[in-house]
């Protein structure tokens, strides 16, 4: 069909999609399931209803679900029109399209057209305040389900009526909190969201001439309508009875909201006749994410039977990772997509990503990691833009300007700024006001005018600030965006918002109470106002006007203070993309619900265990397998799952993997993320519709020593994370890789012989080929085999050893050491010979036989703890024994059990010599030894019997207990683990010359 703009719709339609736009039944229900291009087939068929069917705009009514899918689907039918008729059709969510109506005809029922809307916080308040008055023992948040599920099911349902009629009630207190609830709300002459359903099916059906023009009814989304809607959907269409519904009943996740999957059989049922279309082309998802989300639908035997085929590439297997913890799980999320991101040379950047949750509050983990990385995200169903403190505030301030008997935002602002009336005083009031049937605002100005006292007690100095700062501010502004004060133009949005920051000092308000964080709540006071000005620019005039009704007058809706407000209820969120200041893209994080009707290019889902999905608290477990049916189809080209082993919400109690994914065959998922090679990386930017950088850019940016497999976690949550690989994933730098140390247990495996300390040898290392390379010698270079036999010849000339003597109470141990005969040990350090001083080293008498061990007689005292577990090497001579660290005489001594006194006693000089090196470990200087030793062979050799060459006393000394040169123990004053450094003399460790002479030690603690 050629549109006046020369577009063809038919071109970019498939067989499905044109016979549904060309239907010519009266009832057309196109059953479209993800990513069938649903949307676009829906505003086809307006188009085509527009042109060929010859339907004026304004009697066709377009109902969706979200303020953005309403802006998105006027814009398409616009651009496909080309002529501006799309300004004409009634297109908005089910609320927006009542309310107007309610606004044009509502005084035919008895409702006031300025009404304004009770948010939710509005309705909790309400709720609350009654069922405390009430004295019941219903929770609010029970009564206030039960009061929305009540207007929700409809008058079509039967139970509802006799509900109605006074029989069959749940509850009595239900009922009159109900009916205390509803009074509370027309004196405050407010509707909540499910009123305004509510009073437009009650209009409409009592006056059908509202909507005698109407001549079709577009529905989106028609799985998530409940009971109310479906009365209004039909009510719309009750004169030409023209209706055309897309949905999906595998997408009806809305249930805890009342919607009703039953709707398309009452549709059938209500519209013989009704020609069923599926669409069944899939334009979205891989084929393997789509086989994989079949097999989780097709779990449920009573859903509605219908198939989705492919049509882009086959793509990679959905990923199934386990993960020791949430943490563990979170690290792991982040770090794939940092790997997705550099194997794919950019070509997928952040904000391909979405994180879909069961439910908000398990993003902790996840905003964690994400914070750590420096990686910017956005929030979707999370924390609201005008449920902000600062913009929640200005929303109340031009509530009560537009509608001064709305008690819960009065009471919100009646304090802020301060005005010296606490929360005490606040309820007290208006549990007054709603006890005398009256409103807060009629309360307070009539008690500062000294009409009528309140009983509440209010002090005279907060009375003068209300009646000056608050009521006069409120009626100034309330007479200046009047237009019907003859005050002369009326304040618009902008003026009215810049205003009232500025007279309440909100800036200085934001500091006084914010802090360094009110500059960030001060950009959103001006996003608010930029918000305000882009409304006023896309609302010139009466845009929500409906059709003239012959005999039938319609009231002005000319105040667009309260269509902003009314917009501002309505709205999921602003309207405005949320961007990173710098420009930076966003990964999303969103609730599964949220996310409907959105898609990405990778998705991951985390937290895919029974408890959350299905939730823990869920009635309906097919609606819990169809919100993960929902949530997998968003994906385009990869989708990852994943599932904790233990979660710290419990306790750290473990989790059991979905029934939802336990039934399906293990074939189905990759246990880890893929291998990103060309060919996988082809096929993902295929099915993009992108274009894949050279290996050559890709590699140039990725940075060295980085692992290109997901292999940072074990695919067994059991097996033990190696700590190298951890930390790096936990602190996202490059992915680095540590050659682990082979276990083997004592007994259990055999060592090669090759081995040295239960360390594996799998391949020849150098010094086992030594066979292919030189040494040199004294007459030049020879070949290390030559070399080798000459050193086995030179062994097997030297006479054999005879065994050692054994211990007395230990057998000797095998030695790894090597040392060549000059080089000093490590243990030689504390003997007093040290690399600083060469002139205390024992000289080495080259005839002498190096093979010799030391042998020990009775008389010669215990060597020191750590030479009983040094092995008896042969290549090398220990250093002489130590004389014993304690008298003999005082080994049987104990201490006392008396304190030790908190200060140390003075010094007396006089008495003894002090003793050298006191504040060291180290035992003090003892005499040399008299026991000689004999070094060789049974004591016997050429040195058998010799005395000893004259040793220092130093070389006595016991070991410290640190080989560290200057480390030193503090006297007893000092703080426990406080080390002070000695100085170093040419030989040695010097002594200490005043031990005894205080000194001050500065610590400089963290």
């Amino acid at each position: 069909m050629q549109l006046t703009n020369g577009n063809d719709i038919f071109k970019s339609l498939n067989k499905a999609q044109c016979r549904a736009v060309i239907s010519d039944a009266a009832t057309v229900a196109i059953l479209a399931g993800p990513g069938s291009g649903k949307t676009h087939t829906l505003t086809s068929r307006v188009v085509w209803l527009l042109n060929h069917a010859g339907i004026p705009p304004q009697d066709v009514i377009v109902a969706t679900f979200t303020n953005k899918a309403s802006n998105e689907m006027k814009a398409r039918i616009g651009h496909a029109l080309g002529d501006g008729r799309e300004r004409g059709v009634i297109i908005g969510t089910f609320h927006s399209i009542a309310r107007r109506y309610l606004v044009k005809y509502g005084r035919r029922i008895g409702l006031d057209p300025k009404f304004g809307i009770a948010d939710d916080s509005d309705s909790r308040g309400i709720i609350t305040r009654i069922c405390k008055r009430l004295d019941t023992h219903i929770e609010p948040p029970i009564a206030r389900a039960w009061i929305s599920k009540r207007k929700a099911k409809g008058t079509s349902d039967e139970q509802t009526v006799r509900d109605k009629k006074g029989r069959n009630v749940e509850s009595q207190a239900l009922e009159t909190c109900f009916q205390e609830y509803q009074d509370q709300l027309e004196r405050s002459n407010l509707l909540d969201y499910d009123d305004l359903l509510v009073r437009c099916v009650e209009l409409l059906r009592r006056f059908p001439q509202c909507v005698s023009n109407i001549q079709t009814v577009l529905i989106d989304e028609y799985q998530d309508t409940n009971g109310v809607q479906y009365d209004l959907m039909k009510l719309f269409a009750q004169k030409h009875r023209r209706v055309t519904i897309v949905g999906d009943p595998d997408q009806s996740i809305y249930g805890w909201r009342s919607a009703e999957i039953k709707n398309l059989h009452r549709l059938l049922r209500d519209y013989p006749g009704t020609d069923e279309i599926s669409l069944e082309e899939n334009y979205r998802s891989s084929s393997c994410i789509l086989d994989t989300a079949l097999n989780v639908i097709q779990q449920d035997q009573d859903r509605y039977k219908k198939v989705l085929l492919p049509v882009r590439d086959k793509g990679t297997r959905p990923v199934l990772r386990k993960l020791k913890s949430s943490t563990d799980e979170a690290d792991w999320i982040v770090s794939e997509m940092k790997r997705i991101r550099l194997l794919s040379g950019n070509m997928i950047d952040f904000d391909d990503f979405a994180i879909l949750l069961r439910s908000a509050a398990l993003s902790r983990h996840v905003e964690s990691t994400l914070g750590r990385e420096g990686i910017a995200y956005r929030m979707v169903g999370g924390f609201k833009f005008y449920e902000r403190a600062e913009i929640k505030i200005l929303l109340d301030y031009m509530r009560v300007i537009h509608q001064p008997d709305n008690n819960d935002a009065f009471a919100r602002i009646i304090n802020v700024p301060k005005r010296g009336i606490g929360e005490v005083t606040i309820k007290a009031l208006l549990e007054e006001a709603e006890r005398s049937s009256t409103s807060l605002w009629q309360l307070v100005d009539k008690h500062c005018r000294g009409q009528r006292r309140a009983k509440t007690s209010i002090r005279q100095q907060t009375e003068n600030a209300l009646s000056g700062s608050l009521i006069k501010l409120l009626n100034n502004l309330r007479e200046r965006v009047r237009s019907d004060t003859g005050l002369g133009t009326p304040m618009n949005l902008v003026e009215l918002i810049r205003k009232l920051a500025r007279d309440l000092k909100f800036e200085d308000y934001l500091e006084a109470t914010y802090g360094a964080e009110y500059e960030s709540r001060w950009t959103n006071v001006q996003e608010f106002i930029t918000l305000a000005e882009e409304f006023m620019r896309q609302n010139q005039g009466d845009e929500e006007a409906l059709p003239t009704i012959d005999g039938f007058a319609q009231a002005s809706d000319d105040d667009i203070l309260a269509r902003f407000l009314s917009n501002v209820s309505l709205a999921s969120d602003k309207q405005t993309e949320d961007k990173d200041q710098e420009g930076k893209p966003l990964v999303t994080i969103s609730t599964i619900h949220a996310a409907k009707g959105l898609e990405w290019p990778v998705v991951f889902i985390p937290a895919v265990y029974n408890g959350s999905i299905p939730h823990v608290r869920a009635e309906d477990q097919s609606e819990e397998r169809r919100l993960l049916y929902v949530a997998m189809t968003r994906a385009k080209a990869l989708l990852y799952l994943s599932c904790p082993q233990s979660i710290a919400s419990g306790g750290g109690r473990s989790t059991e993997i979905s029934s939802f994914i336990d039934l399906l065959p293990s074939s189905a998922f990759l246990p880890k993320g893929p291998s990103f090679d060309r060919p996988i990386m082809s096929s993902v930017a295929k099915i993009l519709g992108r274009e894949l950088p050279l290996d050559s850019v890709i590699y140039k940016g990725i940075p060295s020593m980085t692992a290109p497999e997901d292999n940072l976690f074990p695919v067994d949550p059991n097996q033990p994370l190696d700590s190298h690989t951890a930390g790096e994933a936990g602190h996202g730098g490059a992915w680095r890789h540590k050659r682990q140390k082979l276990q083997h247990p004592a007994k259990s495996v055999p060592v090669a012989e090759e081995s040295v300390e239960g360390w594996a040898a799998p391949y020849k290392t150098t010094m086992q080929k030594a066979g292919s390379f030189t040494v040199p010698q004294a007459a030049g270079f020879t070949t290390a085999g030559a070399h080798m036999a000459t050193v086995a010849a030179a062994e097997a000339s030297r006479p054999a050893l005879p065994p050692a003597p054994a211990r007395a109470h230990s057998a000797p141990r095998r030695t790894t050491s090597v040392r060549p005969l000059n080089q000093r040990s490590l243990l030689g350090y504390g003997y007093g010979v040290t690399n600083h001083d060469k002139s205390k080293e024992v000289a080495i008498n080259p005839t002498a036989n190096t093979s010799s061990i030391l042998k020990r007689t009775s008389s010669t005292p215990a060597p020191a703890p750590y030479a009983r577990h040094r092995a008896i090497h042969n290549e090398y001579q220990l250093p002489p024994p130590a004389a014993p660290a304690i008298d003999p005489s005082l080994a049987s001594h104990k201490l006392g059990a008396a304190k030790l006194p908190a200060s140390k006693p003075p010094a007396h000089r006089d008495e003894a010599p002090s003793k050298q090196y006191s504040c060291f470990s180290s035992s003090p200087t003892r005499p040399p030894l008299s026991m000689p030793i004999s070094v060789g062979p049974e004591g016997g050799g050429q040195d058998a019997g010799k005395e000893p060459e004259d040793i220092s006393p130093d070389d006595h000394s016991r070991p410290a207990a640190s080989f560290h040169a200057t480390t030193v123990t503090g006297p007893l004053g000092w703080r426990p683990g406080i080390k002070r450094p000695a100085g170093l003399g040419r030989s040695g460790i010097a002594p200490m010359e005043k031990p005894n002479k205080p000194y001050k030690l500065t610590v400089k603690r963290p």
